[in-house]
C-alpha cells in the first residue's frame, strides 16, 4: 500500500481465463478473505453492472470510491485491500474514465494472459454458445477470424501500456494462463497476484465453463439462444453441452486453426509478447507451451454434408434433451 491508502485490485480478465470461477470463489469465500484484510466488494460476484454504470455516466468514480471506502470502514476487521472484477472492461478501448480511482486508492490491475491463438478459438466458441452479443453470436468462424483485429485487448503489450497510462507505471500485475505456469490452478494464480497467501483455505465455487467442440459450436451458432430469457437460455446451453459430450465420444478434436495459420498469428504477436515477457517475467518467451504439433488434428467448424447426419448427430439428441427437460418438469 501507499502509506495508509488501501489497495484496489481491478481484475480485468481477460476473458476465457477462469474469470467466472475466480469471481464465484472470491464471492463464496468473502468472509475468509475479509478476515485476511481483503474485501470482495459490494456483495456481488461480478461487478459488470458497476462498470457499465460508470461508463454510461450514471455513477462517478468519485462516488463509487466513497461507497467502497465506506464499505471497508464498516467491516469488523481491518481491510487493506478491495477487489472489483469484470473481464468485460478489457473490451473497452479507453479506460481513462477510471483514472479517478487513483485519487482514493493504490490501484493494481490484475490480468491473466492466454496465448492468442488458443484464446481466439475459445472466444469464438464461447460467443456462439453463450449468445450475449448479437454482433458475434451468429458469426461464422471464417468471418470471426477475418475480423480478429477488433479484439484489441489480446495485444497484451499495447493493453498493458494503456493500463499504465491510466493507472500509473507498475500498476499492472499480469500472470500467464498456462497450466505449467499455474501449478496450483488459476484461482491460486489470481490469489498470488493479489498477495493472498491462504488460497488453500478457499472453497471452490462455480463450474467449469467449457468450450463446445467445433461441430457442436457450428450447430449452436444457427440457433436463436440469444432471444430466450436468461433462465431458458442457460437451460438450452446445458442441453447443448449434453449433446457435445456425445460428439466428443466420436470426435474430441477442439483445435480449429491450421498449423501454418496458427504460426502466422503468433508471429504477429511475437514482439509484443516478448516485451511483456522481458519486463514482467525476466525472460524472452511469454508463453512456454509449444504450438500444437503440425500433425495434430484440426477441425473447421461445419455441419455434416449429409442432412440426415446432422439430424442424427445434432438435432435429434438436442430435441431428446429438450423433451427430457420438460418431461421431468
Amino acid at each position: 500500500m501507499n502509506g495508509n491508502r488501501r489497495t484496489l485490485y481491478l481484475h480485468f480478465g481477460v476473458h476465457r481465463t477462469a474469470t467466472t470461477a475466480i469471481q464465484a470463489t472470491m464471492f463464496a469465500n468473502r468472509d475468509t478473505l475479509r478476515r485476511s484484510g481483503f474485501l470482495h466488494a459490494l456483495g456481488v460476484k461480478r461487478h459488470i453492472g458497476l462498470f457499465n454504470s460508470i461508463f454510461a455516466g450514471k455513477q462517478s468514480v468519485a462516488h463509487v470510491s466513497e461507497t467502497l471506502l465506506e464499505e471497508a470502514d464498516a467491516q469488523d476487521c481491518d481491510i487493506h485491500s478491495l477487489i472489483l472484477s469484470d473481464e468485460a472492461v478489457s473490451k473497452r478501448p479507453d479506460l481513462g474514465l477510471l483514472a479517478g480511482f487513483r485519487d482514493h486508492f493504490d490501484v493494481k490491475v490484475v490480468i491473466a494472459l492466454r496465448r492468442q491463438d488458443l484464446w481466439l478459438e475459445s472466444w469464438w466458441a464461447q460467443n456462439v454458445k453463450g449468445q450475449w452479443d448479437r454482433k458475434l453470436c451468429h458469426t461464422s468462424w471464417p468471418d470471426f477470424m477475418a475480423n480478429r483485429d477488433q479484439f484489441h485487448w489480446i495485444d497484451y503489450d499495447r493493453y498493458i501500456n494503456h493500463l499504465e497510462e491510466v493507472f500509473g507505471e507498475g500498476s499492472v500485475l499480469p500472470y500467464v494462463f498456462e497450466r505449467g505456469q499455474m501449478p496450483d490452478g488459476p484461482i491460486a494464480a489470481f490469489c498470488n497476484a493479489i498477495g493472498f497467501a491462504n488460497f488453500a483455505e478457499l472453497r471452490k465455487a462455480g463450474g467449469e465453463n467449457i468450450s463446445l467442440t467445433p461441430e457442436t459450436s457450428e450447430f449452436v451458432r444457427h440457433l436463436p439462444f440469444i432471444d430466450a430469457p436468461m433462465k431458458l437460455r442457460l437451460q438450452l446451453i446445458r442441453m447443448a453441452e449434453a449433446v457435445d459430450r456425445q460428439i466428443r465420444e466420436q470426435d474430441a478434436t477442439t483445435l480449429m486453426i491450421p498449423w501454418e495459420e496458427r504460426r502466422r498469428i503468433m508471429d504477429g504477436y511475437a514482439e509484443g509478447n516478448r516485451n511483456v515477457a522481458r519486463r514482467f517475467m525476466g525472460r524472452e518467451e511469454l508463453f512456454l507451451d509449444a504450438l500444437p504439433d503440425p500433425s495434430a488434428p484440426v477441425k473447421t467448424p461445419s455441419l455434416p454434408d449429409d442432412a440426415s447426419q446432422t439430424m442424427q448427430r445434432l438435432v435429434v439428441p438436442f430435441m431428446q434433451e429438450l423433451v427430457a427437460h420438460f418431461r421431468d418438469k
